[in-house]
């Protein structure tokens, strides 16, 4: 009896791994060259060029799920407070190697060639000496594409230091080093954050057993960098929210984002700044026109997101600090919340927006040194936003009386922390004319 019972057991754990990796690797079908970097067109160095290695051992560990299973532990979890986020998912998946990976491009180079090791070994500790970044060897092919990557806001995080040197001047900010290095540079993506592994502000891991992916995932990419906000709001995460209407439609992010993500020479400062991104009027005519009786020349200063989109999240009074040798990063609290005021992007066609708090305050980096941030007052915390949770039909577009007879929809002083920076008071504005009756629904 107990003999069968074991056979029992051990059957059913077969399938159970069975029925997970087909989930995920879709073991029931070969990989195709539109879902990996196997296209030709993405190569531009013959496969002949390249200096091939030998994958000895590695993919008996790493093809093994029920061995990885047993041999990966899980890793302490990133702080919540960060702004990537991620679903938890067995943590074996992140080096487990589909069985299909050596017939692809990538493949047939076999495993050393880009993550060194010695695959010959049969022992993890020695198999694994001499590891290196497998991400440096990008370049060897892909030099075309990697040789404008510094002129990516992903990669230089021009949009993150150009904010934060404003407010602490050139000498303060290398002061600042250890949150930059700790912090703000966990942002930057490799090309494997995008094409083949999740980002690693979250740990890592690969994200389709090793599959090389030509259009990152936009779950397990795009929407893990920019979980707590862009991501959270357009998937529909946030509690009490629909998702964008975009996303319902089945819309993947670069559907819209098609500007050239990876540079195209041009060295931005912020993403207001870059050549061809993503805007409403791309798809939908700019106002003033006929199609909603709302759609009148009176409301063009407006931005679209004013009217159609949901409450958003916001974070205050962030503050760093080492505990224990470990740095840490921790909000003063965080929700959703919707506030209309002044643009503050130079440039932007519209003068009244939806404002997002920047959880910069005052004091925020004292554990580094005092008045650290001497500009501080000089800069706006609330800031221009485009919300990615747009609806159609929307609590303050519904009739004209819920926007133009809902004060707390826009920003007044008394919501602004009266420590915070005396910028903010330029960007309040008087909450829209009341009008004299109820107002038919939009249409």
């Amino acid at each position: 009896m107990r003999e069968q019972w074991t056979k029992r057991v051990v059957h059913i754990s077969g399938i159970l791994v069975l029925l997970l990796l087909a989930v995920f690797f879709d073991l029931h079908k070969p990989v195709e060259a539109s879902e990996t970097h196997a296209a030709k067109t993405f190569v531009d160095t013959d496969i002949a060029d390249i200096s091939m290695a030998d994958s000895g051992n590695c993919l008996t560990c790493h093809n093994n799920a029920g061995y990885l299973m047993q041999a990966v532990k899980p890793e302490a979890a990133p702080s919540e407070d960060g702004c990537a986020s991620a679903p938890s998912r067995p943590v074996f998946l992140n080096v487990f190697v589909n069985s299909h990976f050596s017939a692809t491009v990538h493949g047939a180079m076999g495993c050393t060639a880009c993550h060194g090791g010695d695959a010959s070994a049969a022992e993890e500790s020695i198999a694994h000496t001499g590891m290196k970044n497998a991400g440096a060897g990008c370049n060897s092919c892909h030099s075309e594409i990697s040789g404008l990557y510094g002129s990516s806001l992903h990669d230089n995080l021009h949009g993150m230091s150009r904010p934060l040197t404003l407010r602490s001047g050139e000498q303060n900010f290398k002061k600042l080093d250890p949150v930059w290095q700790a912090d703000c540079a966990s942002c930057h993506a490799g090309c494997s954050d995008c094409h083949l592994t999740r980002p690693e502000a979250v740990g890592g891991g690969l994200i389709k057993g090793h599959e090389f992916l030509r259009r990152p995932s936009m779950t397990d990419s795009c929407a893990i960098c920019h979980g707590s906000r862009a991501g959270a709001e357009y998937l529909g995460h946030l509690q009490g929210n629909e998702d964008d209407v975009h996303f319902a439609a089945g819309m993947h992010c670069l559907d819209c984002h098609t500007n050239n993500l990876h540079g195209d020479g041009e060295q931005y400062v912020n993403r207001w700044q870059v050549s061809g991104r993503a805007q409403c009027t791309d798809c939908h005519e700019a106002l003033p026109n006929t199609t909603a009786e709302a759609h009148a020349m009176v409301h063009q200063h407006l931005s679209c997101q004013v009217c159609h989109s949901q409450p958003y999240q916001n974070c205050y009074s962030c503050h760093a600090t080492i505990d224990d040798g470990i740095y840490q990063r921790r909000a003063g609290h965080k929700g959703l919340d919707f506030k209309i005021g002044r643009n503050t992007v130079a440039g932007y066609p519209y003068e009244i927006v939806p404002l997002r708090n920047n959880p910069v305050s005052r004091d925020s980096f004292d554990y580094f040194g005092k008045n650290l941030l001497p500009n501080f007052d000089a800069h706006p915390t609330w800031k221009t936003a485009a919300p990615h949770n747009i609806r159609r039909l929307t609590p303050q577009n519904r009739n004209c009386q819920n926007c133009h007879g809902n004060t707390s929809l826009f920003l007044h002083d008394s919501d602004l922390d009266p420590q915070g920076a005396s910028a903010n008071r330029k960007v309040v504005i008087l909450p829209a004319r009341k009008l004299e009756q109820e107002e038919a629904p939009m249409k």
